[in-house]
């Protein structure tokens, strides 16, 4: 459904998130798990556009709740697939997206597996051409290779799992195999800095105003970061309240 000018938060897309930017062209951040392609195509067709004018699949981080219908979905379109080096691993025949070095490394079509090549490798500061803009934010920590992709025109930032939001609130996210806590804080410290309204991050509802404030709130009031003892003690007040997984609900 659109939850912004031109901005879509795909339905039945579960566990995690992916939008749909609207352009002269489209542009998908994330695609989910890797049964989502068939929702994912049937959405484009459902708002009167083409699969075929998909020309751009961001990817936030290469955790496999992601980037799990990537290659299916950059098969389909046409496609270019997008992130940075540090979540991908070379390979003779150019760059793949890569977890751990386990995930995303089958030449089959294996769930969760199966390779996914990068056509466009990004940088800090870095604008791809979409919807009057989208800037490049490096935003290591989660996984060394995060980014954040802030829409310029309606100041929208894409989080990934950087940081989440449940419509009102921003939590940060808890650690994963290859977290670094220093660079996480450092990266929630640089975006505290930035001029955004809206938060379309991984998990939780999009918050629609006032991000950059409500982040900067969060850092004051809870300076710590979360860790998996908090988080594993709210998974029942959580549940209870049917929010999705985000870091920070206790």
């Amino acid at each position: 459904m659109e939850i912004l000018p031109g901005i879509h938060a795909l339905p039945g897309i579960n566990w995690s998130k992916a939008y749909l930017i609207e352009g002269d062209t489209l542009a998908l951040v994330d695609s989910g798990l890797p049964w989502n392609s068939g929702r994912i195509l049937k959405y484009i067709r459902k708002i009167g556009r083409k699969p075929e004018e998909l020309s751009h699949l961001l990817v936030t981080h290469a955790h496999p709740d992601h980037t799990g219908s990537a290659s299916s979905v950059a098969r389909k379109t046409g496609a270019q697939v997008v992130a940075h080096s540090a979540d991908t691993k070379r390979r003779r025949n150019g760059a793949n997206l890569s977890y751990m070095g386990v995930f995303g490394s089958a030449p089959i079509p294996l769930p969760f597996f199966e390779r996914t090549p990068v056509a466009t490798l990004v940088n800090e500061g870095d604008v791809l051409p979409i919807a009057g803009g989208i800037r490049i934010l490096h935003t290591p920590g989660h996984t060394s290779g995060s980014v954040c992709f802030l829409e310029e025109s309606t100041k929208t930032l894409f989080s990934g799992d950087t940081i989440f939001s449940d419509g009102e609130r921003i939590s940060r996210s808890v650690p994963f195999p290859g977290y670094d806590a220093v660079a996480y804080r450092a990266s929630l410290e640089r975006l505290a800095t930035l001029d955004f309204e809206a938060v379309c991050g991984g998990h939780g509802a999009p918050l629609k105003s006032g991000g950059s404030g409500k982040l900067q709130e969060l850092m004051e009031a809870r300076p710590e970061l979360p860790t998996w003892r908090q988080f594993f003690r709210s998974i029942p007040r959580r549940v209870k309240k049917s929010r999705s997984m985000t870091g920070e609900d206790f």
